[in-house]
């Protein structure tokens, strides 16, 4: 697996990088060399906080954890891409994602159903971003779906933690 350690504005300790490497050799043995996981270090106010994206084929994994230091942090957000694993073994496995090694993860327990209880359609109207989000505050979601009107595609936008907003334009 190829790791890629990055920071926003700050510089990050030698002996935390190392840690980090550290740990995800141990985890090394769930992916093949072809994957990519991304560890990104940042401060909000006073806290640390680390960001880990494992991309794996057709599969994402992500964990965002902030702590009063990013070696804690960093443990954390490690621990949740572990879960992510054993969670979502047997549905990696159904749709034969050659990225993970599955001989490696050990049995999930305790994995809940996914029960869909409500189906919803709509028609999409043209709009562009700046109308979703307003649209997405007068709906008071916390996402509103649309298609842009400039690029003619199906997109997302959200509403971020810090009280922005967010985009998700998909690529197919």
């Amino acid at each position: 697996m190829k790791l890629v350690i990055n920071s926003k504005n700050l510089g990050v300790k030698n002996f935390i990088k190392k840690e980090v490497e550290e740990r995800f050799e141990k985890l090394d043995k769930y992916f093949t060399d072809d994957s990519t996981a991304n560890v990104m270090f940042s401060e909000e106010g006073t806290s640390k906080k680390v960001e880990i994206t494992v991309k794996v084929k057709n599969n994402v994994l992500r964990s965002e954890v902030s702590d009063i230091d990013f070696r804690t942090a960093a443990d954390k957000a490690i621990d949740r891409i572990e879960k992510q694993l054993l969670k979502y073994k047997d549905k990696l496995k159904k749709r034969n994602n050659d990225s993970i090694r599955y001989e490696n993860i050990g049995e999930a327990t305790n994995v809940p159903i996914i029960n869909i209880v409500k189906n919803k359609k709509f028609q999409l109207v043209p709009m562009t971003r700046e109308e979703a989000c307003f649209q997405l505050e007068l709906l008071e979601h916390t996402f509103f779906v649309f298609q842009n009107s400039e690029t003619k595609k199906i997109n997302v936008v959200y509403k971020r933690n810090d009280g922005d907003y967010g985009l998700i334009e998909p690529e197919i």
